[in-house]
């Protein structure tokens, strides 16, 4: 046994050998191939392993020779029952496993005769495709020479039936996992473009039944294993999901500047994975077909089925291609329509001459036919073939700055390109609903153009992008304006909408401000800020956030037709519940607490709480939820008339509340109580320090927010005491706060707080500087 345990000096011998160099990854995963091999023989040696009858077999990566620094060990022990009897079986199986698992090593083993081998690998596909792998280390090679050649005549005598099989064990990954090149935390094996999905490639070739281009899928294999190795060499672990904190380590170490460029790498490997697995999985497919594919003719004359359609369109082989003779200009945009509406796919020939040919700006005509593609359901697939062959980023100006780009934000589930194509997805549940769908997609397509790696102001940035890549794409001189408001506005409904006080009449106006008093451009606004938000993921929309983002549409819709009436949406019971909660106070003098109607489908409860208003009395509502750990989604707060009136969402079921006379006399208890310092601190433990500049707060003034009002905005890392320690310092400043609007994105927290002075007068500069120097001081804590 090596005086070092082996998991040391694996992870020491590949942090020697390094990264930097693409060329090196190959021999340095046969060195620790090597390391490993040679470690098993000499357990075999101790174990008295037998020359005949027994051998010590690899498979999965340690099979492949290419295990990471981590990677856990699969080993088969062969056995020819005929030679080597029950007790030595186990008395051999038992000197080999318990070395192993003492060293600290992670161990998959199993142990098989020839018979059963087969037989496994004819009932379990995944361990079908793993014996494919299978490798002598030590013992009887004859046995592991007969066991392979019986796994390897099983698949691909039974190869035509699994093809179905195999794609939709690549799919199940997918929908299990999702798609490496579009994840923010990738999975490096098992997600979509992964690890895994190249061991399907091969084994679809070792069928026989299709093949790949290995060149491409060696390459990318490379650049996977290269990040798989340089993550297990940094946590020390066999883990294969590169995770935030851990991405800016394995850029460094694999030569790249920054984990964004790394990630781009990445990217481009698994979206070059999953156009190869497409292929392979499409060539076995049209292989089983009866007489090959869909066809006519006899014999010799044979020849697969040819079906023509508009514009030089053709159907063949169940792929789209086009005709090479046809000069219609629509026939490259009717192809890539055809193929988003129908579901079938380009075929690999009409990419290639796609990528080739002269990428000038687009007719009226072509513009409206590439409208009808975005309308197609199955636009993502069609996206993902043009894009792997860059076809995309030569269509649409500013496409390649935001490519395979990731987004830092954990409200986010795609890179960016992807994203805006999740847009588009969910922007066309809205076409019947407003009267320029044409002008909807297209800027669902481009309304993240300005997200390059040295942008402040997306949307802003975005703007003149979008405008320029839709006159690009044939839109005229006004349409492209349009797009270019909508674009530089995308974000503006929604953070006026759940960040500003809607009673307010500068929130109105900022929201007609920002459409040019347009309805249309308004509508169009009203669509896109659902899509972008879906899209994102579900934490950027909500039940709530939905009315707050409907009330205000309607708001501005009766501002600027006057004969549109508001629609009805959950924010009627909200403010009848603070209507009751008002009235009550009044008539009590004393603390309320009402719950209004849960809201269906989520697990967010709505708390309504009312009190006499006062210094710290919105400090004592946030800590009193704080002490219930009651944890805070979002908040409105208002005061009027001496009295405060707060709707809280927080992220619990009805069943899981205390009981509303619990929770009344908490809040009185905390309101008599709140001049007391030591009432007021919270026993909570001290929340951990930033760890990057992404947790990094950030205090905003909002100058022109509000006329009556001093707005500020606090961007912060959330915790269960972030809002109550936000109260306090309003409070221990003496300053009163008007309303409140609180919302939670991922781990992040804006707070936007209207603030006056005692005198309900908005903030002189000094009282300005003061309060935001304390928010960012208390953010921090």
């Amino acid at each position: 046994m090596p005086s070092e345990p082996l998991a040391a000096r694996r992870i020491s011998q590949v942090l020697e050998e390094g990264f930097t160099d693409p060329t090196v990854g190959p021999s340095r995963r046969r060195a620790q191939s090597d390391l490993v091999d040679d470690w098993l023989r000499e357990l075999w040696g101790r174990a008295d392993g037998p020359a005949q009858g027994a051998a010590l077999a690899a498979i999965g990566s340690l099979g492949r020779r290419s295990p990471g620094p981590a990677s856990d060990l699969d080993l088969v022990l062969l056995l020819d029952p005929a030679q080597i009897d029950a007790a030595h079986a186990e008395q051999l199986a038992t000197s080999l496993w318990y070395p192993i698992w003492d060293s600290g090593t992670s161990l998959d083993h199993a142990v098989r005769s020839p018979e059963e081998c087969a037989e496994v690998a004819r009932t379990d596909l995944r361990a079908a495709i793993s014996l494919l792998d299978l490798r002598r280390l030590c013992g009887d090679a004859q046995l592991v020479e007969n066991t392979s050649t019986r796994v390897r005549t099983q698949w691909r005598r039974e190869a035509r039936r699994r093809v179905g099989e195999l794609a939709e064990l690549a799919t199940d990954r997918e929908r299990r996992y999702g798609s490496l090149a579009h994840s923010s935390e990738p999975n490096l094996k098992s997600d979509r473009g992964g690890l895994r999905d190249i061991t399907v490639i091969r084994a679809l070739a070792e069928s026989w039944l299709a093949d790949h281009d290995h060149a491409v899928v060696d390459a990318a294999a490379t650049t996977l294993r290269d990040a798989r190795d340089a993550l297990q060499a940094v946590t020390g672990t066999s883990g294969t999901r590169l995770r935030r904190a851990d991405q800016d380590a394995v850029a460094a170490l694999t030569g790249h500047a920054t984990a964004d460029d790394h990630h781009r790498v990445l990217a481009d490997a698994a979206r070059a994975v999953t156009w190869e697995l497409h292929r392979a999985v499409r060539a076995a497919e049209a292989g089983l077909a009866p007489g090959g594919a869909a066809t006519r003719g006899t014999g010799t004359a044979r020849r697969p089925a040819l079906q023509r359609l508009a514009h030089g369109v053709l159907i063949q082989a169940g792929e789209v291609s086009v005709d090479p003779d046809s000069d219609d200009p629509l026939r490259d945009v009717a192809a890539v329509r055809h193929a988003a509406i129908s579901g079938l796919a380009l075929s690999a020939a009409t990419l290639a001459r796609m990528a080739q040919a002269p990428a000038g700006p687009l007719q009226p005509g072509q513009r409206d036919v590439l409208v009808d593609a975005l309308a197609g359901r199955h636009l993502a697939e069609t996206y993902e073939a043009l894009d792997v062959k860059g076809i995309v980023a030569r269509w649409v100006p500013g496409w390649e700055k935001i490519r395979n780009r990731p987004q830092r934000s954990a409200v986010h589930r795609f890179t960016v390109d992807r994203h805006q194509i999740e847009t588009v997805l969910e922007a066309q549940r809205f076409v019947g609903q407003v009267s320029r769908p044409d002008l909807l997609l297209v800027a669902a397509l481009l309304h993240d153009l300005g997200k390059h790696a040295d942008a402040r102001d997306h949307a802003a940035a975005g703007a003149p992008l979008a405008e320029a890549a839709a006159a690009h794409l044939g839109c005229d001189a006004d349409d492209a304006r349009t797009i270019g408001t909508l674009v530089r506005e995308h974000l503006t409904l929604v953070d006026l909408a759940t960040g500003r006080d809607l009673a307010d009449p500068a929130t109105l106006r900022a929201l007609l401000d920002a459409v040019d008093e347009d309805l249309q451009t308004l509508e169009l606004l009203r669509a896109l800020t659902e899509a972008d938000a879906i899209a994102a993921g579900p934490a950027a929309w909500s039940t709530w956030r939905a009315d707050l983002v409907g009330h205000l549409t309607a708001l501005a819709r009766t501002a600027l037709s006057g004969t549109v009436p508001a629609p009805r949406t959950r924010l009627a019971p909200q403010r009848s519940a603070q209507e009751a909660v008002l009235g009550a106070v009044r008539r009590s003098g004393g603390a309320q607490v009402l719950y209004p109607a849960h809201l269906e489908a989520e697990p967010i409860s709505q708390i309504c709480l009312g009190a006499p208003d006062g210094a710290g009395v919105f400090a004592a509502m946030a800590r009193v939820l704080v002490r219930l750990r009651l944890d805070v989604h979002s908040a409105v707060v208002t005061t009027g008339d001496g009295i405060a009136v707060n709707t809280w969402w927080v992220a619990a079921a009805p069943a899981d509340l205390p009981h509303p006379s619990v929770l009344r006399t908490a809040l009185e208890r905390e309101l008599a109580h709140r001049e007391r310092a030591d009432a007021r601190v919270l026993e909570l433990p001290p929340s951990l320090p930033p760890r990057t500049s992404e947790d990094t707060p950030v205090v905003t003034l909002l100058p022109g927010a509000a006329r009556e009002a001093t707005v500020v905005q606090v961007n912060a890392r959330n915790r269960p005491s972030l809002l109550a320690d936000v109260a306090e310092a309003i409070a221990l400043h003496g300053m009163q706060v008007r309303s409140a609007h609180v919302m939670t994105l991922g781990r992040r927290a804006v707070d936007v707080l209207y603030l006056t002075d005692q005198h309900g007068r908005m903030l002189d500069p000094p009282s300005t500087g003061r309060i935001a120097a304390a928010l960012m001081e208390a953010a921090e804590t």
